[in-house]
């Protein structure tokens, strides 16, 4: 029975057009794997950039104060007690020193102002360095989120389309099989329709 199935298949051509059909969602499947792959790797490399852009914008909007005040102190007070700020303002400090010793202006009130003047210019210099670094690293968060946003919506398009292949090759089979299988009973009835035909008019 099977034999005659194939056989059947083999000269209508049915096995041929499932073969095909078959091939062709096969790739289409293997395409959409290495497409999700690749979004997959891509994701991977744009991660960290996402991420930093999104901790630049919070210490950004700490600093400005969009957060509350709370975390705006913070913000300008690790800049003040960090190693950097704090090795810049003595270098600065112990060159104003060495300055009034030389000028004799150490015990002078010129001194003390001096000192408190150049602290809090420094401190503001240093937050307005770290605003621009902090933009900056956003900016580039900003730009991998969009182009990772871009990518998937390509994506998606990319697997609508493969879905759509699949489907299309499914249905072209599924409609082969109609045709094959109306033709076929057509030229059954025909047949018989003619058997039955001859036979009446061998009566007469």
């Amino acid at each position: 029975m099977s034999f005659i199935k194939d056989t059947f298949d083999s000269i209508t051509g049915k096995s041929a057009a499932k073969d095909a059909s078959k091939a062709q969602q096969q790739a289409t499947e293997s395409g959409m794997e290495e497409q999700r792959r690749q979004f997959d790797a891509l994701q991977a490399l744009m991660q960290p950039y996402v991420k930093s852009g999104t901790g630049a914008l919070q210490g950004q909007n700490d600093l400005l104060g969009l957060n509350g005040f709370d975390k705006q102190q913070t913000a300008i007070g690790n800049i003040e007690n960090s190693p950097f700020f704090k090795s810049q303002y003595q270098q600065a400090e112990n060159a104003l020193l060495q300055n009034a010793s030389a000028t004799g202006g150490l015990r002078g009130g010129n001194m003390q102002e001096a000192l408190a003047d150049n602290r809090s210019n420094m401190l503001y210099n240093n937050v307005q360095s770290q605003l621009a670094g902090l933009s900056g690293a956003a900016a580039n968060g900003q730009s991998a989120a969009a182009g990772l946003g871009g990518q998937g919506l390509t994506f998606g398009q990319n697997m609508a389309q493969g879905y759509d292949a699949i489907g299309q090759a499914k249905a072209g089979y599924d409609m082969y099989k109609s045709n094959l299988y109306s033709g076929l009973l057509n030229k059954g009835i025909q047949a018989g329709t003619a058997a039955m035909g001859g036979g009446f008019g061998g009566g007469f």
